[in-house]
């Protein structure tokens, strides 16, 4: 790899999504100082979140979301505030790497590449889970090279150029360090949150043999191929934690489409009552 100069690069903007980030939006800044412009998405914030990010000069956009950043009103606003060709998609839990943000500089500045993509991969009670539930992104984009348009959450929209335009970065190299920090009680809430709004659009088979086997692979292959083994508990914590997520959206999307609110599965109820009274088994 050539030898990318960071400083004065105005090529891309890098963008941080933030809620009440007092605690990390330091090193979020401090990670792309000298890389290019920082623009700081902030949900509104209740803490100093804001406050931090002013001290450091970074420009900041207030956007109330609707719980989560891909919505195509939020996107249509961060590309009006942006105001370089390139945008980089990031959180206040991530950092990247010196030899990573070099790589993705190299893709941008080479004139070859409309889009960058790199993995994520994730860290659970600090410790770093390897492959486990890591995931490609075309995270690094011009403004034009997705199309956000109708999109939904856990999506990131339409890619409008060819193949040969998306730099796909080395994932044992080159990779965002996602550091969650949930412990069990926010986890649970935050996972009913996602799933509430996830639920609305979910299009999975409700066969229980399907979900079964889906589950199970869902397990080995986070676990033992993608190496969460290796983060010891923590791993584990994950994955499980995941499979979770999955019954619970299976569940929620279930009782979505078929209309079956607290209110109905007590009138259902009622019938088997009334049923097991009339019959006098009760």
């Amino acid at each position: 790899m050539e030898k990318v100069d960071k400083k004065d690069n105005s090529a891309v903007t890098f963008v941080v999504f933030t809620y009440n980030e007092e605690k990390r939006i330091e090193w979020a800044i401090k990670n792309f100082e000298g890389w290019g412009h920082v623009l700081i998405v902030d949900n509104f914030s209740e803490d100093r979140t804001v406050e931090i990010a002013k001290s450091y000069g970074c420009e900041v956009l207030l956007n109330k979301n609707p719980g989560w950043c891909e919505d195509s009103e939020t996107v249509a606003k961060v590309k009006a505030a942006v105001k370089s060709e390139w945008i980089y998609w990031g959180f206040a839990d991530e950092v990247v790497g010196e030899s990573a943000l070099a790589a993705i500089m190299e893709a941008v500045q080479s004139g070859k590449f409309r889009i960058v993509n790199i993995i994520r991969k994730n860290y659970y009670y600090g410790k770093f889970c390897h492959d486990a539930y890591a995931a490609r992104l075309n995270r690094i984009f011009e403004k034009n090279a997705i199309d956000f348009s109708n999109n939904t959450i856990h999506h990131f929209g339409d890619v409008t150029v060819p193949e040969s335009e998306i730099c796909y970065l080395d994932p044992g190299r080159y990779y965002v360090h996602h550091f969650m920090a949930l412990n069990a009680k926010n986890w649970l809430h935050s996972m009913d949150r996602y799933s509430e709004i996830q639920s609305t659009t979910y299009s999975g088979s409700f066969a229980e043999l399907r979900i079964g086997v889906r589950l199970i692979k869902t397990l080995l292959g986070n676990y033992i191929v993608r190496g969460a083994y290796r983060a010891g508990f923590a791993g584990w914590a994950l994955v499980i934690e995941m499979i979770y997520y999955e019954c619970l959206l299976t569940m929620k999307s279930y009782e979505r489409k078929r209309g079956l609110t607290v209110p109905e599965i007590e009138v259902l109820n009622n019938s088997a009552r009334r049923a097991l009274l009339n019959s006098g088994r009760a």
